[in-house]
């Protein structure tokens, strides 16, 4: 079909695109292209040009990026600020405009991706780090460099992880990044409430960006900082279900051709598995075999063949018996997709992998990951993936 110039077709996920003439998508110049699920995106024409789509669109006359992107574009190369950082609640554009400025601003550019729950550098319970020098139709189409592995897709109640996970992202753009480049750093959609105002500050501080850049209306709290107003760029809210679906899509490709690998136990982080010493758990207790059982100086780790109900007063009970602060009781199959984060000697992200098997007698356990090089950590999360690849919380030790 003939498309007049200065028209932009909004092209929705499942769908393919083929131009012949001139189009871009956030002022990246495009020829053709696949949508995928759960995605729209604006493919404006620049000049009259034949345009083939398979999928559905909508034609609007005139561009649909909003001015105040544009001019967010000038103050900042203007002003030289270096350090960006996008603040806005969920589905409010702050990926698209992250695309945008990939696109627009001169240099390299690194960007940084801090939402955990639809990271598109990384992969979802993780942050990502980029570089690119634009030409992208979307985020996702930046390699990772490095990154920091979370192990759960939202910060709520687990602020203090976060807040580590971004002090050592940064620490790694510190070493990555060169004095005239631009960093862009896009965050999760948490904005509301008194915990979220927190995290939110406490990112700031550690992050200290030039300039904020605020979806409609500059919060309250953010007053002090040097901000800038933009319009949010929503072609269609994403349900909880789509969200979803994506972030399986997301799991299903970062796993590709995994392979079943080996760890010793002394690689394990962020868990207290394998870090005690044997004990003899009190028998009769549980109603089920106990298989492994260890007690470390705050803490009983007990891993039963399986699952059990464990009341209240019971744990209490065994709390002073075994003097410590923390009981884990738990089975093989509980623990069975466990995500866990895997990072080599220099402590590079690498991807993540999920937990097969547990070997107590040799104090092993077994990850199915598509990672390949050398690894050195192997993080546990809170997270475990069921056949579906859907996110379900568990308990770990």
């Amino acid at each position: 079909m003939r498309v007049e110039k200065d028209t932009t077709l909004l092209v929705e996920g499942r769908a393919s695109v083929r131009i012949e003439g001139k189009a871009e998508i956030f002022g990246c110049p495009v020829e053709s292209l696949v949508v995928s699920e759960g995605k729209i995106l604006p493919v404006y024409v620049v000049e009259d040009s034949e345009v083939e789509v398979e999928g559905n669109y909508i034609a609007v006359k005139g561009s649909t990026i909003p001015k105040s992107w544009n001019e967010l574009v000038d103050l900042i190369e203007k002003e030289n600020y270096s350090r960006i950082v996008l603040f806005g609640d969920t589905d409010s554009g702050k990926s698209s405009l992250a695309t945008f400025l990939a696109n627009k601003l001169e240099g390299r550019k690194w960007i940084v991706d801090l939402d955990i729950g639809q990271s598109d550098i990384a992969h979802p319970c993780a942050m990502g780090i980029g570089f690119t020098e634009g030409g992208i139709i979307s985020i996702s189409e930046v390699h990772m460099v490095d990154g920091s592995f979370i192990g759960t897709i939202s910060p709520t109640g687990r602020e203090a992880r976060c807040l580590r996970g971004v002090t050592k992202v940064f620490e790694k753009v510190k070493d990555l990044s060169r004095d005239e480049d631009r960093v862009i750093v896009d965050t999760t959609g948490w904005t509301k409430g008194k915990r979220a105002r927190d995290y939110k500050l406490a990112k700031i501080e550690i992050i200290k960006p030039d300039l904020i850049v605020c979806f409609e209306k500059t919060p309250y709290y953010l007053k002090r900082f040097n901000t800038f107003e933009v319009d949010s760029f929503v072609l269609k809210k994403r349900s909880r279900e789509v969200r979803s679906s994506i972030r399986s899509n997301i799991y299903a490709k970062w796993l590709e051709n995994a392979e079943l690998r080996k760890f010793d136990a002394e690689k394990i982080e962020n868990s207290t598995l394998f870090k005690g010493d044997p004990v003899e758990f009190l028998e009769g207790v549980l109603d089920a075999k106990v298989l492994f059982s260890e007690k470390g100086p705050d803490f009983l780790n007990v891993c039963v063949e399986k699952e059990v109900e464990v009341g209240g007063e019971l744990i209490k009970a065994l709390l002073e018996v075994y003097d410590v602060k923390d009981i884990c009781i738990f089975s093989p199959k509980q623990l069975e997709g466990l995500m866990v984060g895997l990072y080599n000697g220099n402590g590079r992200y690498l991807g993540f992998g999920l937990l097969k098997g547990l070997n107590f007698e040799n104090k092993t356990i077994e990850v199915l990951t598509s990672v390949k090089d050398d690894v050195e950590i192997v993080e546990f999360g809170e997270v475990r993936l069921n056949e579906e690849l859907r996110e379900e919380i568990v308990r770990v030790p």
